[in-house]
């Protein structure tokens, strides 16, 4: 899969870029937040396909893209899609918006996963430039996105892989050229056998302080990773993601019962970016930090 670039700096010419996930590792999606001023964009032609989620803000927005004038009132929650190979000659806000998540994707995000697994053909597929419309699932995924941005916890990369195809194939279904009913959503081909499951549980133990992904799991259990999800939930009732974190957790009560090895080491070893994170998502999850967790079974 190319290397995702992203095109915020030639376009947001009136924005301020808040952060970004460069340099995180991710797979599939690279994601931005940006505050925007009032006033003319960079004209652009995108390599990569954008999908724009505003958060806080209101105002109207003038843009032209694929020849098509449109005009928007926005307000948080509203959602524009801007297609690799579009170009955008006229953009114009009207107003600020005081926080946005952008997240590119692949200029083919299919060719690789959603196409291959449901049959498509990527030459027939074309995307639509679409915008100022409301969509409640790429809102979830943008507000998740901007919670890994934001506060990055264990295990977030695999969490960003998934919620990256998810999006992929929300997009596909309901702003191309195909009707949702031709891209069915990927289903698990039953549950994964128990060699299978034995051969990425073990992985997954064997490497509980690493950062774990959804495709090396999958290759694990030589599926894609769209079927690996789905298989295994079907199998073991939890997603990846959910699984691995019960499990860094469940390591971490048990290094908690030597007095002697620091919170900082067990953090390390289970996974967890930092002694604060460690301490917030212990915290979450039980209820106590992990201090006052070993003083209880001391």
């Amino acid at each position: 899969m190319a290397r995702l670039v992203g095109h915020g700096r030639a376009k947001y010419t009136t924005g301020t870029r808040l952060g970004t996930s460069r340099g995180r590792g991710w797979r599939g999606l690279l994601a931005e937040r940006w505050s925007h001023s009032e006033g003319d964009l960079g004209e652009i032609e995108p390599r990569d396909t954008e999908v724009i989620v505003m958060l806080k803000g209101q105002l109207r927005v003038r843009r032209r893209g694929d020849g098509r004038l449109q005009h928007h009132e926005a307000m948080p929650g509203t959602v524009w899609i801007c297609p690799a190979g579009i170009r955008e000659d006229m953009i114009h806000l009207y107003g600020e918006i005081d926080e946005s998540v952008h997240m590119y994707l692949p200029a083919s995000p299919f060719s690789a996963t959603a196409l291959q697994d449901l049959d498509l053909d990527p030459d027939k597929v074309c995307l639509h430039y679409d915008g100022g419309f409301h969509d409640p699932l790429i809102e979830q995924i943008a507000r998740a996105v901007h919670g890994e941005l934001t506060n990055p916890a264990p295990g977030g990369q695999m969490l960003v892989e998934t919620l990256a195809s998810a999006l992929g194939v929300h997009v596909l279904r309901h702003h191309s050229n195909l009707s949702p009913a031709s891209v069915p959503i990927p289903r698990a081909r039953g549950a994964l056998d128990g060699r299978r499951l034995q051969r990425v549980m073990d992985y997954i133990e064997t490497h509980l302080g690493e950062d774990v992904t959804l495709e090396v799991l999958a290759g694990e259990a030589c599926l894609s990773p769209f079927h690996f999800a789905r298989a295994f939930k079907a199998a073991t009732g939890a997603t990846p993601h959910r699984y691995v974190t019960v499990r860094r957790l469940e390591r971490a009560k048990c290094l908690l019962s030597d007095n002697q090895l620091p919170l900082a080491a067990i953090a390390a070893a289970c996974g967890f970016s930092s002694q604060a994170h460690f301490t917030k998502s212990f915290k979450n999850a039980t209820g106590a930090t992990p201090g006052v967790y070993r003083a209880s079974e001391a």
